[in-house]
């Protein structure tokens, strides 16, 4: 079992400059972004071409004790049992990297980017 993924040079940028600019670490962005991604829906084969030059992050750093729930929706978005080796790393990082684009612009085009991600199904 795989424990540990990389996520893509473009991410660990979007990461770094929200965690300068609003004080959240990368053990929240995942999440994040990942339910973010998820929010969005399917992906696309683009979503998995991706580099593996930039942060590595741990299974437990991405999910803490919200991984049964992660691999829930995520089964329900692709509709179909995921094993362990579909789950992670690939469709992960497929979504966090998708997910930290999405984030990136929450926090570019968001006056009030906590409150805007808290309101984000109420706007649409």
């Amino acid at each position: 079992m795989i424990f540990r993924l990389r996520t893509s040079k473009e991410t660990m940028k979007i990461f770094d400059t929200i965690r300068v600019s609003q004080g959240l670490q990368p053990f929240s962005l995942s999440k994040i972004a990942i339910a973010l991604s998820i929010r969005t829906g399917g992906l696309t084969d683009e979503d998995f071409r991706t580099d593996t030059e930039g942060l590595e992050l741990n299974r437990q750093t991405i999910f803490g004790e919200y991984e049964t729930l992660f691999k829930a929706l995520l089964t329900m978005e692709k509709g179909t049992t995921l094993s362990n080796e579909e789950f992670f790393p690939a469709l992960v990082k497929a979504h966090l990297d998708r997910g930290a684009k999405l984030l990136q612009n929450e926090c570019r085009y968001g006056m009030r980017f906590y409150s805007n991600l808290l309101s984000l199904d109420k706007n649409l």
